[in-house]
């Protein structure tokens, strides 16, 4: 069956590439995706800014194993998962490693976290959380409810008395680590901070035990009522990815999502952890993209992501873009300024974190921020911008040394 599939690569959409102009990914650069998550996997918080925020909305790799086919779209749900409501992910962090998918697949695409979809994204709904592979096919609930078959209670953990990962783990040790038996962790919306605890838990879970649950992935439950494949444009797809011989089929979903949406996301080389000693890994090559991408040393930045940090002005963490223009970018005269700002808002401005809405650019306290370092601070290695920051004179921001409160 891959066979034909890569035969498709080569023939099916040959035509269909020469006729449609390429549209470059939301960050353009591949390589700003693979340090996006690279930046996401390392990430551990608590919670997201607030105790009813679960941090899965704002960190870790949320991904699906997928097996292309011309008979139907890779990034949209079975027959079946619509039918229950829902349809599996895996979730990838620091904390929470594995090292092989389900069924030893080896390609599939990447999402972005919930609050971090560029406008005009759709926000999924995440339902559930089972620290490994739950069996959720044959569960009531959208997947995360009783499994048939299951021989002792397989309902969802909180409705057990289950509310930590020892019980979890000694629950599963009764059951003799059966993965019918075991319970998944609430972590709908409506759950609010039980959401939160609940999801802290079930990482914690894939620690417990002699090696964990390093040899086995975990399983998250989406809704497949917030995910609309009949506007594939705007699905929160962020890459497709590979394990060691998955490229080809890498490269066929690449092909076939620019073929039916004119969007271009990266092909992102993954490699999961053998051990957890080991840590997962996140490589764009431009020599595994079945469609060129644009390379950003061409424009004004080089990469950007954003960071967390701890401001003296508001004494809070605050987001910050971190800006790595090119030699070009660096050296862009007065006259150019618009243009180096119209690429970085281009490139980021669609960013949740960008906070600015003013309709007015000129009162853009970012822009501001971007004429200050311009003014003052042209070969800092990176430039470090705030959208948190007001609008002020030249003169004012440059005596705040570019970061006016």
């Amino acid at each position: 069956m891959r066979s034909l599939m890569r035969v498709l690569i080569s023939i099916g959409f040959g035509l269909l590439m020469s006729l449609a102009p390429v549209v470059q990914a939301l960050e353009t650069s591949g390589a700003q995706v693979a340090r996006d998550l690279e930046a996401l996997y390392n990430d551990t918080p608590v919670d997201c800014g607030t105790a009813s925020m679960p941090s899965f909305l704002c960190s870790g790799v949320i991904f699906r194993a997928t097996i292309p086919s011309a008979a139907y779209k890779s990034w949209a749900p079975s027959p079946a998962a619509v039918a229950s409501g829902g349809f599996s992910f895996s979730y990838l962090r620091v904390d929470a490693e594995f090292r092989r998918l389900v069924r030893d697949e080896n390609n599939g695409f990447i999402i972005y976290p919930p609050l971090f979809a560029p406008v005009g994204r759709q926000k999924v709904a995440i339902l559930c959380m089972f620290p490994v592979d739950g069996a959720t096919n044959i569960r009531t609930e959208n997947g995360c409810g009783v499994a048939q078959g299951a021989q002792s209670n397989s309902d969802l953990c909180h409705r057990q008395g289950i509310y930590t990962a020892q019980q979890w783990y000694d629950k599963r040790v009764v059951d003799g680590f059966s993965a019918l038996s075991q319970c998944g962790f609430n972590v709908k919306d409506d759950a609010n901070e039980k959401a939160t605890v609940s999801f802290n838990e079930a990482i914690k879970a894939m620690s417990l035990g002699d090696n964990g649950t390093i040899h086995q992935q975990n399983e998250m439950r989406l809704a497949t009522a917030a995910w609309n494949v009949n506007r594939p444009e705007t699905l929160p797809i962020k890459a497709f990815f590979y394990l060691p011989g998955g490229l080809a089929d890498a490269q066929y979903d690449q092909k076939d999502y620019f073929a039916t949406t004119n969007v271009l996301v990266p092909v992102i080389a993954m490699t999961l952890p053998g051990t957890r000693a080991q840590d997962a890994s996140f490589v764009f090559n431009e020599a595994d993209q079945a469609i060129e991408m644009a390379n950003p040393m061409d424009g004004y930045i080089n990469y950007a992501q954003w960071i967390k940090r701890y401001d003296p002005g508001t004494r809070k963490e605050e987001w910050s873009l971190s800006v790595v223009p090119t030699q070009r970018g660096r050296m862009a005269t007065a006259e150019s300024t618009g243009a180096v700002y119209a690429e970085l808002t281009e490139r980021y401005g669609d960013d949740p974190r960008w906070a600015y809405k003013d309709v007015n650019k000129e009162a853009d306290g970012m822009r501001r921020q971007l004429v200050c370092h311009f003014a003052i601070a042209r070969n800092k290695p990176e430039w470090n911008m705030e959208p948190f920051r007001r609008y002020v004179s030249h003169d004012a921001a440059v005596a705040a040394d570019c970061n006016p409160i």
